[in-house]
């Protein structure tokens, strides 16, 4: 298998550093896989002056799996090209509509994931920008985006929501806000013809703002979540509440050619970058997810995810996850990757 990994920004790069630890474990227990790097976000911007070129795309097309660290940072805030319009433009250029991301923990009994669409919506909606108008004889200036959504794009995302309820709890919840969006009544009227077509499956439509309550108080009554793009960014970073950390949360994109995007949840943290202090679980855990979707092996998939969860009972995490960590001893990010590489070579 051909890897490419994009460590990005922040502490992109020391995080993916303790993946290839993980995987070159893989290539131990037989898999054949070729590991290649390259640039996206604020680093591209420096060599290349553009956060994602054609070059990058290309290598991208031919390869099986990316794993993406996290891009952006203070350095490029008063850039005119954003390190984020790389990744936006990976996710548009290869078609990456659908993420899912598995929300889980089993120290709490968290098993749920969201299916966020990810190629549409109000992040690429069109118009959008900002303007400047006369209003009562004052020059004024107003923005305006769009959120935009076609029938054949709510299908797909909502059809995938349903399939993955069918190996799991077989319960589906559309978060919409169909009482104001437009958007969102055409949402609900394509999730509701859908469920007809899956008569083992229950659907239930929440509207987001009681979605944001229901995560937290009643996160075991749900098990796959459908929605679109913009509530399902604001959600998935919300679960961190429960996970304890945005450390903690990996992500999948899919596109309609078989290729694969894992990626953590989190951002490029500038602040903490270097510093040896991150938290790889999230990436780790994208490897958890590439190694159940992509190579379809579920025993070395459940043995990582265990492994992790091995290292986190014995007390050990890095400084981030203090506050969730009974008897907790705080190991840095090299130590922390160490160890979970460890008991999924060994144990």
């Amino acid at each position: 298998m051909n890897i490419l990994i994009l460590p990005g920004d922040g502490i992109g790069p020391e995080i993916s550093l303790q993946l290839v630890k993980i995987l070159k474990t893989c290539i131990i227990y037989g898999y054949k896989i070729n590991i290649l790097y390259n640039y996206i976000g604020g680093i591209s911007i420096d060599k290349y002056n553009i956060p994602l070129n054609e070059n990058v795309l290309n290598i991208c097309k031919e390869s099986d799996s990316i794993i993406l660290g996290c891009v952006g940072g203070y350095k490029w805030s008063n850039s005119p090209i954003k390190p984020e319009e790389g990744l936006l433009l990976l996710r548009k250029k290869l078609n990456f509509f659908a993420n899912i991301r598995p929300i889980k923990c089993p120290f709490k009994n968290i098993d749920f994931l969201i299916l966020r669409e990810l190629n549409g919506g109000i992040y690429y909606g069109k118009p959008k920008g900002i303007s400047k108008q006369i209003i009562n004889s004052i020059p004024s200036w107003y923005s305006y985006d769009t959120e935009l959504y076609n029938e054949q794009e709510i299908i797909r995302l909502i059809k995938i929501g349903f399939n993955l309820s069918l190996n799991r709890k077989k319960r589906v919840t559309s978060i919409d806000k169909s009482n104001v969006l437009y958007s969102s009544k055409l949402w609900k009227k394509i999730a509701n013809f859908i469920s007809s077509k899956f008569q083992t499956v229950k659907l239930n439509h929440i509207y987001i703002d009681y979605a944001t309550i229901e995560l937290i108080k009643n996160f075991k009554k749900l098990d796959v979540i459908i929605t679109n793009n913009i509530f399902g960014d604001i959600l998935s970073d919300e679960c961190s509440l429960l996970t304890g950390s945005l450390g903690m949360l990996p992500s999948l994109s899919l596109n309609n050619k078989s290729l694969s995007l894992f990626e953590p949840c989190h951002g490029s943290a500038p602040d903490i970058a270097g510093k040896n202090i991150s938290n790889p679980i999230g990436i780790i855990l994208s490897l958890v997810i590439m190694l159940e979707y992509s190579f379809n092996d579920k025993f070395l998939s459940n043995k990582l995810f265990y492994s992790i969860y091995k290292v986190l009972s014995y007390g050990f995490c890095t400084i981030d996850m203090k506050n969730y960590i009974k008897n907790f001893k705080i190991v840095n990010t090299n130590e922390f990757g160490d160890l979970i590489n460890y008991f999924f070579f060994y144990d």
